[in-house]
């Protein structure tokens, strides 16, 4: 053990903090250095480190806009229709749900189908950002073992795919809009406002599950079932007003996924804004998701090699 404090290496200071308590060969003054403070110092550094790794990663923007374009463009790799598949799969869909269930809740096809539109390419994005964005870094292993590379490079990878697929999706609206006399106003244009939103909730949502589905491989199937549950509760196929009317109000205004998808329906479908509370309660889903982000990145960053 070392002779006095100054003879202690600086590497060497937090790994013997406890062990100088336990002898007395080095004697240490807790003035100098808490043991309250080390954790807090420690977790400030990795909260620096963590904000250092995602705006270096977003300076790196050539690198992964490139990846996720290729990763879209290998997906249907030696396909005839290419990435048109994503638009006619939705198109199919839209048709059959739309004949069925617009008989049985008993709505118009040309109100229901415009409505039905809009839902199915929000969830589907938001299922895309869980399910596929969890394979983030597991995808991405053979970059990330070769090349030094600031781990959210792999984020905004899957981000920039699972985003370029909704965008194509996106553009059956237009086309089922225009058939069934959806009008376009200026009021429309709160839109962007709902799409930038639901963007920033698949970033996170994909930097939350890319970290938790390599750690914990079983995430991603837990995740598959949370959203089969989610997808029944949520006013994805059927309208909101169903529930209110039946007393059960509760299960919507709870449901942070109706307010995202008000914040882009309203505007779409009746080129209005949405109602302030919807607004306030994605902007706190946001914060929240915030939030656990960044914990998991500041736990598992150092570690997320290790778990490939």
């Amino acid at each position: 053990m070392w002779g006095d404090w100054g003879a202690c290496p600086p590497r060497q200071i937090v790994a013997l903090r406890e062990e100088t308590q336990r002898t007395s060969g080095c004697s240490l003054s807790l003035s100098l250095l808490s043991i309250g403070d080390i954790p807090e110092a420690e977790w400030q550094e990795s909260t620096d480190a963590h904000m250092e790794d995602v705006i270096s990663a977003a300076r790196l923007w050539p690198v992964w806009l490139r990846l996720g374009l290729q990763d879209v463009r290998l997906r249907f790799r030696r396909s005839g229709l290419g990435a048109g598949w994503i638009f006619l799969n939705l198109a199919i869909t839209l048709l059959a749900i739309g004949v069925v269930y617009s008989r049985l809740l008993g709505r118009d096809l040309g109100e229901f189908l415009p409505f039905l539109t809009v839902g199915l390419i929000v969830w589907g994005y938001i299922s895309s950002s869980i399910v596929e964005g969890g394979n983030a870094f597991i995808a991405s292993e053979g970059y990330i073992k070769q090349i030094s590379l600031p781990m959210y490079v792999y984020v905004f990878r899957f981000f920039v795919s699972t985003s370029l697929t909704m965008l194509i999706s996106f553009l059956a609206y237009p086309v089922v809009a225009l058939i069934y006399g959806v009008g376009f106003y200026w009021g429309t244009l709160w839109a962007l406002l709902g799409i930038f939103l639901l963007g920033t909730v698949s970033f996170l949502l994909t930097a939350i599950f890319a970290h938790l589905n390599t750690r914990f491989r079983d995430a991603a199937h837990i995740a598959s079932l949370g959203l089969q549950i989610m997808f029944y509760v949520t006013p994805v196929i059927w309208p909101p007003e169903m529930l209110r009317d039946r007393g059960l109000p509760w299960i919507i205004d709870l449901n942070p996924l109706y307010h995202l998808l008000e914040v882009i329906r309203q505007p779409l479908l009746y080129s209005q804004p949405a109602s302030p509370l919807n607004y306030q309660a994605v902007g706190i889903f946001i914060v929240v998701l915030a939030i656990i982000a960044g914990t998991l990145t500041r736990l598992y960053r150092r570690h997320l090699v290790y778990f490939l």
